[in-house]
């Protein structure tokens, strides 16, 4: 007789990368049941403006896909709606992981962050794609998930799905990260590519939004908000600085006009809006700000809505991982991987 392990999940906060990290698990239940022993149920949703529901067994999830689509709203689902808070829910709710998603405060990484210690507090694991907690607390996070014994994972903070912290854990055991250096948001990086090819920041804005990529108020990443939060949270983790947005020397791109993308060409140079992370005496220093580079750079060809990122390392010298025009399904896939190593690690009995 074969043994399913059964993984019950709660999800916070349900917008595009809930709803596509929803669509993935569908797809890829029977291929996780045959070669992973493995059925997940999702317990509990909850949203901040379509409702929410808990249930102490599985819910529907293509039913709840459906709602949203059809109604945009989990309200008419059935008994299973609730109006409990998240807080309620998490601490209710009978699941063994967490899976936070809702949208970044730039401002403090809350409510996100709360969401994220009560679940530890009650014995759950957590992932999460929200950079604030990652950006505001990852120290204090990180310590509790060790003293609760749960293990906290969060791949998808940075660059979508392309396994950056992955890399630098399972990959480069005994390397000091020394510095970094990245293109890290794909609004900001793909407005300064459209202008470089003659057009005006508002029209490639307004292009962004239509592609799905920006806001309706795009400021946090035209003003390098989304940027500083993301090499925040990348310093933290992988160079222990325990900093916030609010230490990084940051400047945007909204005062870069055509005229001084032509000038940058015409000096055989682009402009890009580059995070860097790196030892400065005894402490690390961060930036977000644009920057004239070279056919030399690594970034020359890191167009659109293409990311990538240069860790430098004591041992392995640099190492530039590159992404190329990622989409909803690359940032939900890194939500799944983070599911499928905290399985792993409850099989093997690691934290």
């Amino acid at each position: 007789m074969r043994y399913y392990m059964i993984l019950r999940l709660v999800i916070v906060g349900f917008g595009n990368v809930g709803q596509e990290f929803a669509r993935l698990l569908q797809s890829k239940r029977e291929w996780l049941l045959r070669t992973k022993s493995l059925d997940v149920e999702v317990l509990a949703v909850s949203t901040k403006t379509k409702g929410s529901l808990m249930s102490k067994t599985k819910l529907d999830l293509d039913r709840i896909l459906q709602e949203i689509s059809a109604r945009g709203s989990l309200t008419g689902y059935g008994s299973e709606a609730t109006n409990l808070s998240p807080l309620e829910i998490i601490r209710r709710c009978e699941a063994d992981l967490m899976i936070e998603l809702t949208t970044l405060n730039i401002d403090s990484g809350q409510p996100a962050t709360d969401h994220i210690k009560v679940a530890m507090d009650v014995g759950m694991d957590v992932v999460t794609a929200n950079k604030g907690p990652i950006a505001y607390a990852y120290r204090e996070l990180r310590n509790r998930a060790r003293s609760r014994g749960v293990r906290f994972r969060f791949e998808g903070t940075v660059m979508d799905g392309a396994p950056i912290f992955s890399l630098v854990e399972r990959t480069l055991p005994g390397c000091q990260v020394t510095g970094l250096t990245g293109i890290l948001n794909s609004t900001s990086n793909y407005v300064l590519t459209e202008m470089s090819r003659g057009r005006s920041m508002q029209e490639a804005i307004e292009d962004a939004r239509k592609m799905g990529i920006a806001e309706a108020d795009p400021s946090l990443d035209i003003d390098g908000w989304d940027a500083t939060a993301k090499i925040t949270a990348l310093a933290n983790v992988l160079m222990d600085a325990d900093k916030n947005p609010k230490n990084v020397d940051r400047k945007g791109i909204r005062e870069i006009g055509i005229d001084d993308m032509k000038a940058a060409a015409d000096h055989g140079k682009r402009i890009k809006l580059i995070a860097t992370a790196g030892v400065l005496g005894e402490d690390i220093a961060l930036r977000v700000r644009p920057e004239l580079i070279g056919p030399d750079s690594p970034f020359w060809s890191v167009e659109g809505t293409s990311s990538a990122l240069t860790i430098s390392t004591d041992f392995m010298g640099e190492l530039t991982i590159y992404e190329n025009n990622p989409g909803l399904t690359q940032t939900a896939y890194a939500v799944f991987s983070d599911l499928l190593l905290v399985v792993e690690s409850i099989r093997s009995g690691s934290i």
